[in-house]
């Protein structure tokens, strides 16, 4: 299925560490959440909840540390 962004306003946030502009973006639809660069707006990554919060509980546990 592919996601509709142009009828509706989603609003986008992104973390108050980002400093350059280039960042990755947070926003939500129809109980999804999305995420998408700055720098490829239009490629948007739906995930949900429970995907979202592993994601979080990953990066937390420093479990992606090797790839930055």
């Amino acid at each position: 299925m592919r996601l509709s962004l142009r009828r509706e306003h989603i609003t986008w946030k992104k973390s108050s560490f980002c400093s350059s502009g280039e960042c990755a973006e947070f926003g939500s639809k129809d109980g999804m959440i999305l995420i998408r660069s700055t720098l490829a707006p239009r490629n948007v990554v739906r995930l949900n909840p429970d995907e979202f919060r592993a994601l979080q509980l990953a990066i937390r546990n420093h479990e992606f540390d090797e790839l930055g």
